[in-house]
């Protein structure tokens, strides 16, 4: 029995990691707001992360401190996303409300705006790359918030923050991924 525990937590230690890797952020503050990029390796397939992203409706059930999300566009019009966030000290770089007008290529990129919120502008992507699991998403964004970033941490403050964010993306696409698995229905 023991050498049987040895040898399977050996077969672990070697076992190829068959989750997210941790994502790579970036970001860099100063006069011209923050430039954010990030990427990620998961083991999703494209659909499913497509699916994770354009969940407008239910990110704040999975992305931290997101109060709210929701499409408040007619259906037919532009895509237009408002999101609530408890920013808590992140709110000198991300505002509490924003609306979005997103522009969507399926299961390939999303490019977003700030149509309203309290910030002087916002832009950015998110993208897959790949056709099959495991894909890689990355996020790019630029914000010019209202009032000047305090320049003491503030690119490492950031980068933790989108990180917590983006990784909370990540291992929802991989969740739903493994449930797919798990279907009777699902078929390679």
């Amino acid at each position: 029995m023991r050498r049987t525990l040895s040898v399977i937590f050996l077969l672990l230690l070697v076992a190829p990691n068959v989750h997210a890797s941790e994502a790579r952020v970036n970001a860099k503050t100063g006069l011209s707001g923050v430039k954010v990029e990030a990427s990620q390796v998961l083991q999703t397939d494209p659909h499913t992360l497509w699916e994770t992203l354009t969940d407008y409706n239910r990110l704040a059930t999975f992305i931290p401190d997101m109060v709210s999300s929701r499409v408040i566009s007619a259906p037919g019009a532009p895509k237009r996303v408002e999101q609530i966030a408890d920013a808590g000290m992140f709110a000198f770089v991300m505002p509490d409300q924003v609306v979005l007008a997103m522009e969507e290529t399926p299961k390939s990129s999303i490019r977003f705006r700030a149509v309203t919120g309290k910030l002087v502008s916002m832009s950015g992507e998110w993208r897959i790359i790949g056709d099959k699991a495991p894909v890689t998403l990355t996020y790019r964004a630029h914000i010019i918030p209202i009032s000047p970033i305090p320049p003491i941490g503030s690119g490492y403050f950031v980068e933790d923050e989108v990180r917590s964010r983006f990784e909370a993306v990540g291992r929802e696409a991989e969740r739903r991924a493994r449930e797919v698995r798990k279907s009777p229905y699902y078929s390679r």
